[in-house]
């Protein structure tokens, strides 16, 4: 089987991220993302940030570095706020109330 040399890898340390595109197929590698599953993420903007180039799409290395930077960050805030403040807060509010006593 004959192998193309595609070049240098995009990964290694001395390629600058801004100058390596990736095609889907390479980003939904990188995340492990399925054929389906990928190709919804890649559409959602909200969640992948958009192609740099369209037909065929392809995003900028650099990017999707700073998108990956950004997510860690989000979820490392909501990890150290607390949710609830005490126990008490996990407890359903009580359905009856106590009686008075005379």
């Amino acid at each position: 089987m004959n192998q193309v040399d595609s070049g240098p890898d995009p990964l290694s340390e001395q390629v600058d991220p801004r100058h390596v595109f990736l095609e889907a197929r390479d980003v939904m590698r990188r995340y492990g993302w399925g054929k389906t599953k990928g190709y919804q993420n890649l559409k959602d903007r909200d969640l992948v940030p958009p192609p740099v180039m369209v037909h065929p799409d392809r995003w900028r290395l650099d990017q999707l570095l700073a998108w990956e930077d950004r997510r860690i960050a989000s979820a490392e805030q909501a990890l150290s706020q607390p949710r609830f403040p005490s126990i008490t807060d996990l407890l359903p509010p009580p359905k009856r109330t106590a009686r008075k006593t005379a």
